[in-house]
């Protein structure tokens, strides 16, 4: 396989995962242990998990159209 495919995949999971999992379990599993009350993500916290999972979704459709 190709180093783009490869990479094309990785990118489209991880966006993908950005995108379906909800921000608030990502939270919980990743920055959670890090605050002292756990009170709860902050909007923009969610917002940038949103944006990052259309980042890569978009880096994927970028990679699968110039490995052509």
């Amino acid at each position: 396989m190709k180093q783009e495919a490869i990479a094309g995949m990785i990118l489209c999971a991880m966006g993908l995962a950005m995108l379906l999992i909800s921000p608030n379990v990502w939270w919980k599993v990743a920055e959670k242990w890090k605050t002292k009350d756990g009170s709860g993500p902050a909007k923009s916290y969610t917002v940038i998990l949103r944006v990052l999972g259309v980042v890569f979704s978009g880096a994927r459709i970028a990679l699968a159209l110039s490995s052509l």
